[in-house]
């Protein structure tokens, strides 16, 4: 082997030189060059593989002592495959490596792990055969006994049937991280495996619990057998991204949190069920529970653990969000002059029965220290089945303003507010300023439009729009568009006149990942009247 001066340092510090192997024990690989595997314990035995510096294997047994690169030590005999089900049994494979470059703990810290299997990604090799997860950050591994835990707050079940309705029980990294590969069948060694920030994955079922700074998370089985941490992943539903027009994205990836959740939350609600089950069972069951979910939400929604925001060359920044919200959504209107990133709060909150959903809209901006929320307004409406209570409320820009249309009527049906309000930019982009005295009573109207539907141009609608197959109100009706819905023109059709107004139909398509109105994705393009496009 060649010298390796450092690693020397690092062996006289911990006293390798008398290392001795137990029977059946672990050790890891601290030569950061890699250590041969050989078929005798010598040095001028035939190599017959290499280990990873990092890496874990099974000790079996010891060899004779010996001198390498200064260190002496003692030649480790040790498993390569286990074909058997006992390591004393002769189905073993088995090799020799030099026990100075071996040593009870991982050598690297969680980060370092990262960082590593990152660099070998490049090479096609992202992964490090190990029993390693990092317990001393709160991880629990699926067969470790779970004690009673103590914490305050909790990351959501997305393998459970509430968010197999909202995501699917898809989720996505929010950060580089590692996700653990269990040893199978005649496997001895487990591995680690470099995901990268952005990678999706399917979760099938909890496998165990983990705590981080107070924060409980699941442990996930994936679709393909990996266990990866819910402190590292959040629901497809919570990564928003939103078209710079120019092939680029502004994205917003957010956690959602269960605020103000303990352990004797989980032990009531398991004992109002009466069953006997361990602990783990029981959270899982708890944070199962569609009812919890369902009641967050018809609170205000969940809290926010951290979120990030990403600027079309990829740059990211931290963002502190304080209030709870069912969902976030981040917009860049490019119909407007001068576009900056929004974001757009939606909550529902019940009370005695009577609904109220709510919108909140802020400007975003990136500064060297972090993002910055500015609020342009916040607008909401009424809507309760048992008092009669009606209301909608959307916005939508144009060139240099945000519109907010309001309607309400009350448990009479008396109409009580039916008014368009307008917030223009002055200056600064990300400063929108009421404009109280131009509001306009009633519902947005349409012009008369037709020349001007370019291909390649943006618009929203002023109003909720139909989204029809062909031009024409003849037209199969595919979805119903919500007021604001960033749309891009592809083709200026024919001329119409609709409720007084002349204007030419238009081929268009949701420039982000968008639904409509009345359920479902809006992925297909179509047919819209151009009047009340702006």
């Amino acid at each position: 082997m060649k010298a390796r001066n450092i690693i020397i340092c690092i062996l006289a510090t911990l006293s390798l030189s008398s290392l001795a192997f137990a029977q059946k024990s672990g050790r890891y690989v601290n030569s950061r060059e890699g250590l041969n595997i050989r078929e005798e314990p010598n040095a001028g035995a035939a190599k017959v593989g290499a280990l990873k510096y990092g890496e874990f294997v099974a000790v079996a047994g010891e060899g004779e002592k010996a001198s390498i690169d200064g260190i002496e030590a003692r030649w480790a005999k040790i498993i390569i495959n286990l074909n058997g089900l006992n390591l004393d049994d002769d189905y073993n494979t088995y090799g020799w490596v030099f026990g100075g470059y071996l040593q009870e703990k991982c050598p690297m810290s969680e980060e370092e792990i990262i960082s590593y299997l990152k660099r070998l990604s490049k090479t096609d090799e992202d992964w490090l055969q190990t029993e390693y997860f990092p317990e001393d950050s709160g991880a629990y591994m699926q067969g470790k006994e779970w004690e009673r835990p103590d914490f305050s707050r909790a990351l959501p079940n997305y393998a459970s049937y509430f968010w197999h309705f909202e995501t699917n029980n898809e989720v996505v990294a929010v950060r580089d991280c590692l996700m653990y590969w269990e040893p199978k069948a005649a496997s001895y060694y487990g591995s680690l495996r470099f995901v990268k920030a952005g990678t999706k994955f399917k979760v099938l079922r909890v496998a165990d619990w983990g705590m981080e700074d107070g924060i409980l998370y699941p442990i996930y089985e994936t679709d393909d057998d990996t266990l990866i941490r819910g402190i590292d992943v959040t629901g497809s539903d919570s990564v928003s991204r939103a078209s710079d027009g120019k092939g680029g994205f502004h994205t917003l990836v957010y956690q959602p949190i269960l605020e103000d959740t303990t352990p004797d939350d989980v032990y009531e609600f398991n004992q109002w069920r009466n069953g006997k089950r361990t602990l783990a069972e029981a959270l899982e069951e708890y944070f199962s529970s569609t009812t919890l979910y369902e009641g967050r939400f018809l609170r205000g929604g969940l809290g926010t653990n951290f979120a990030e925001y990403t600027d079309p060359q990829g740059k990211t920044y931290r963002l502190s969000i304080g209030s709870r919200a069912s969902f976030l959504k981040l917009r860049y209107p490019l119909n407007m002059d001068k576009p900056v990133p929004i974001l757009q709060e939606d909550s529902f909150l019940v009370v005695r029965g009577d609904g109220y959903s709510s919108t909140k809209l802020s400007t975003l901006e990136a500064a060297d220290d972090g993002a910055y929320l500015r609020e342009i307004c916040e607008y909401g409406y009424a809507s309760g089945a048992d008092v009669g209570d009606d209301g909608l409320a959307y916005h939508y820009f144009d060139d240099d303003s945000v519109y907010v249309y309001h309607y309400q009527n009350d448990e009479m049906g008396t109409v009580t507010e039916n008014q368009r309000y307008q917030y223009v930019q002055y200056g600064n982009p990300y400063e929108f300023h009421s404009i109280s005295n131009r509001l306009e009573s009633g519902e947005p109207t349409g012009k008369s439009r037709f020349g001007c539907f370019t291909k390649g141009s943006y618009w929203n609608p002023i109003c909720r729009l139909k989204l029809r197959s062909s031009a024409g109100t003849g037209g199969e009706v595919l979805g119903t568009i919500e007021g604001g819905t960033l749309l891009e023109a592809l083709e200026e059709g024919k001329k119409a006149t609709i409720d007084g107004c002349t204007s030419a139909w238009v081929k268009v398509r949701a420039v982000n990942r968008e639904r409509f109105v009345d359920g479902g994705d809006f992925t297909q393009t179509g047919w819209v009247f151009g009047a009340y496009l702006d």
